[in-house]
Parts: C-alpha cells; sequence; structure tokens
C-alpha cells in the first residue's frame, strides 16, 4: 500500500481533500496526468525491500521514480505509468550452500529463480509499472495490462498475488466494479499472462517464460454486513513454442494437478480462501488468507491431511476516532509459509512455497517472488501503529521475520545449534502534506541473524525518503 493512498480499513477518507480527485463523466473523453513521485532508499549491509513491484533496493544507495498520464475515448481506457529505477548494487556475501546455483541467486533453494544480486555493477532500469490498456463497457471490462494484482485483504503477505514483483503483461477479463445483486455485491477477474526468467537463474532456453493462468472471484453477501468471501486460484507452467493449446485456455477451472492417483506436475498450481469481517462501527477489521500448495488427491487425502502443504495469513485492524479529525490505526498480521516437516514425510511433494520441481523458476518474475515477499518456508509477525492527522501521518513498525525454516528443518535435521535466519525491524514512518506536494522519510534498524544460513551477522540501517507531486490540486 502506497504510504499516502486512502486506507480501505478506515471507515472515512482522513486525506480525502488531497485524493478524492474528479476527473470527471468516464463516458466522456478524458485526460490527466499522474502525480508523479520520487524515492531514494539507502540500505547499508544488504538488499531490501517489500512490495516495491518492479523496483529491487540492492545494498547502497536507489532511487526511482515514477509519473504517467491516464484517460479514457469513450469506452476505451489508458494509463501509461512507468518506473525507472537506479541500484547502486554494492557487493555483499550470497554464501554457496552446495545446490550448484548462480552465484547471485538465493542459495538456499534449487528450484527458484529468486535474485539476491542483479549482477555486479550498478543497474538503471524501466518498466512499464502499473500501465494498461482497457474497454470498460457498462460493467464488463476486457484489459491487457503491466499492472499488479493484489488479491485479498493482506496489508502486508498476500500470498497468492501481491505487489512484491512487478506486474507481468497479461490479459483479464472481468467485472470493471462490484457487481450489485439482490444477493449481494460479486466481483471477477480472470487473467493470462507471460512471467520471465530473470538473467541469473540458468541458461536454459525452455525456462526463459512461463505461462500463468488464473482467476479471483470475490463476494459480499447482503445478508451479512462487513463480511467479504474470496477465492483465488493460479496455475503457472513452461512456455515454449508449441507447448500450450487451446484447452489451456480454460486450465484455472478444469485441470487439477492428479490425474486419479497419478499427479500431473506440469502444471504448479496454488489456491487460497480469504475472509474479511469489517465492524465499521467500532473501527474493527479481522481477515484471513489460507491457502494451499497444489491440492489435496482425493476426499480422504483432505481428511488425513488437512495441514499439508499450507500456508495462511492473519490480521487485524483497530482504529480509534480522536478529538479533531485525528485517527489511531493499530495492525497486526501473522504470515505462516513453513510446513516444518521433513519433506522425506510426504515423499514426492514439495511443500514449500513458490517451489516447484518441475517448474525451476518457481513463482517468480524478473527474478523477484510474485506471492508474500517473506519467500519460500518463511514465517513473519508484524504490528504497526499509524497516528494520523488531516496534514499527514507518524508511524511505528516492530516486525519479526524467520527465512525458510523448509529449508532449516531439513539442511539441519538433528543439528542442536541450527543457524536460524531470522530478522528484527524497528521503524519510524512520517508523512507531511502540503498545498501541492508531500514528503515520508521513513527509517528502519533491522537485525538480521545468519544472515542465508551463514555466521554472519548484520546490523542494516534501511533510509528511504519520498516526494509526490500533486499534480491535480
Amino acid at each position: 500500500m502506497e504510504p499516502y493512498s486512502s486506507d480501505s480499513s478506515l471507515n472515512w477518507n482522513i486525506w480525502g481533500d488531497y485524493f478524492d480527485l474528479d476527473f470527471g463523466d468516464v463516458k466522456k473523453n478524458n485526460f490527466y496526468i499522474l502525480d508523479p513521485r520520487f524515492s531514494y532508499i539507502l540500505s547499508t549491509a544488504y538488499p531490501r525491500g517489500y512490495n516495491d513491484g518492479p523496483v529491487w533496493n540492492g545494498r547502497g544507495s536507489n532511487m526511482s521514480l515514477t509519473a504517467g498520464v491516464g484517460g479514457n475515448i469513450g469506452i476505451l481506457h489508458f494509463t501509461f505509468a512507468p518506473v525507472v529505477w537506479y541500484a547502486q548494487n554494492k557487493d555483499f556475501h550470497i554464501p554457496n550452500l552446495g545446490l550448484n546455483k548462480n552465484p547471485y541467486s538465493y542459495p538456499a533453494e534449487g528450484p527458484i529463480d529468486w535474485v539476491m544480486r542483479y549482477g555486479n555493477e550498478a543497474n538503471y532500469e524501466f518498466d512499464w509499472g502499473q500501465s494498461e490498456v482497457r474497454l470498460i463497457y457498462k460493467n464488463a471490462t476486457l484489459g491487457f495490462s503491466t499492472a499488479n494484482f493484489s488479491w485479498g485483504p493482506s496489508r502486508y503477505n498476500p500470498i497468492i498475488m501481491s505487489k512484491n514483483a512487478g506486474g507481468f503483461p497479461h490479459i483479464d477479463l472481468g467485472t470493471a466494479r462490484p457487481a450489485q445483486t439482490k444477493i449481494g455485491a460479486l466481483e471477477f477477474k480472470w487473467y493470462w499472462g507471460a512471467l520471465s526468467k530473470s538473467d541469473y537463474f540458468d541458461d536454459i532456453a525452455e525456462n526463459n517464460r512461463h505461462y500463468i493462468t488464473g482467476f479471483t472471484l470475490g463476494y459480499q453477501p447482503s445478508f451479512i454486513k462487513g463480511f467479504t468471501f474470496g477465492l483465488n486460484r493460479i496455475m503457472y507452467t513452461r512456455w515454449a513454442e508449441g507447448d500450450l493449446s487451446a484447452k489451456d485456455f480454460f486450465n484455472a477451472f478444469f485441470r487439477n494437478t492428479h490425474k486419479g492417483l497419478q499427479k500431473n506436475d506440469e502444471y504448479d498450481q496454488m489456491f487460497s480462501f480469504v475472509l474479511e469481517y469489517a465492524f465499521p462501527q467500532v473501527g474493527l477489521n479481522m481477515y484471513l488468507e489460507y491457502a494451499r500448495n497444489d491440492f489435496f488427491g482425493s476426499i480422504m487425502d483432505a481428511l488425513e491431511h488437512p495441514d499439508r502443504t499450507r500456508a495462511r495469513t492473519i490480521g487485524l485492524t483497530k482504529t480509534f476516532d480522536l478529538d479533531n479529525g485525528k485517527l489511531l490505526e493499530i495492525n497486526y498480521e501473522n504470515t505462516t509459509l513453513s510446513s516444518n516437516q521433513l519433506q522425506i514425510t510426504y515423499p514426492g511433494i514439495s511443500a514449500t512455497y513458490y517451489v516447484h520441481s518441475v517448474v525451476d523458476n518457481g513463482y517468480t518474475h524478473n527474478g523477484q517472488i510474485i506471492g508474500a515477499g517473506i519467500g519460500p518456508g518463511s514465517n513473519s509477525d508484524i504490528i504497526w501503529a499509524n497516528f494520523y492527522n488531516p496534514k499527514g501521518k507518524m508511524g511505528f513498525t516492530f516486525q519479526r521475520m524467520r527465512f525458510n525454516d523448509d529449508y532449516l528443518v531439513n539442511a539441519y535435521a538433528g543439528v542442536e545449534d541450527e543457524p536460524t535466519d531470522y530478522e528484527i525491524t524497528v521503524g519510524i514512518d512520517y508523512v507531511r502534506m502540503f498545498d501541492n506536494f508531500s514528503i515520508n522519510p521513513q527509517f528502519y534498524w533491522n537485525y538480521r541473524n545468519n544472515f542465508l544460513f551463514e555466521d554472519n551477522d548484520a546490523d542494516n540501517f534501511f533510509l528511504k525518503l519520498s516526494l509526490s507531486y500533486f499534480v491535480n490540486r
């Protein structure tokens, strides 16, 4: 979530004077300039960044600029919102853990294209960002887009789709806004896209491109006020010339990873359902995302092993309306991606999220994870408090992350002092609005213990300064 955006968990928009902009009747021709945003990030000990889209923040200085235009000509809508970024990309130690991988790739899992460092030189990159061309007719939409998906109510670690990586090029079909029916509001999106490999994984041409398809469905019943239920499913596979046929267009609905008792592993898939219950009258919002890697092989399998390959995110937000247009918001979110079980428990099944034994690249695009940024087998607790006023906010954050417990349990089974890789973060976040711009400094101290499973503790200081200009004020 952008630090200055409207917060859907609030029962009113505290910054409405800045962001409730009316661009006119969408049925008429329309054009507007998007608010440009510049960010500078300094990370002193190791790369660090979550939910930054295509931007990768390496060790040292990093900068990014986002700007663009949007509008519509009748039912044709367009957004051009690219991002350009620079990373100084200073050196840091990446251990070799014996998996015979590219030295810049994540060393603790074999089949995943998760880049730790983009080469040994400074990076200058351009990405299409949140750009798209879209047809909207009544409440139906068809679009070609490179914009991110973020599915579900999670504010930090959506499991299936997040803003941790850049958006991948895709075509989508669905509702333009929630459809109001007698039984409640419905939202639906079905998409087909292409995932790309980074330059720091392997030299196998068949891994250069992957096909991904899926859908998301949301339902808010009219008879349970404040309750929302959603379903998400994705499938992805290698995509070389001749790999796909017409039936692959419908795989998200009709294909499973089992054919009877035989596994069908040329595709990897994930599934989740989300629940959210909001009580705006008391400023309380609770949510859950429960996910699965692959489906159950049978009903009996589901009854016997309901926890197999599961992951979950649970969260809570409580707001307190204060005097003089001020508000206090307290948030807590817990994410568990680890199975904490030896792989020999379920032979032939990869329980680790975002990793697959056949689809070598794993669940990544251009070297970044598409789901929760904490990565395979990891767990996170984060609590943050924001004090809002009509001109800005002051925020405080505490976070604990344990990285890839699945690898730790399997690689160091029986070892008394296993090298647990974990990070503690404490930080502050300030936003100040002015007439036509905002300033957003953030400062975090990170303590990383056994960085990448070696005896290599690190103190990292993370500074971010963002400036936004309100063109439409």
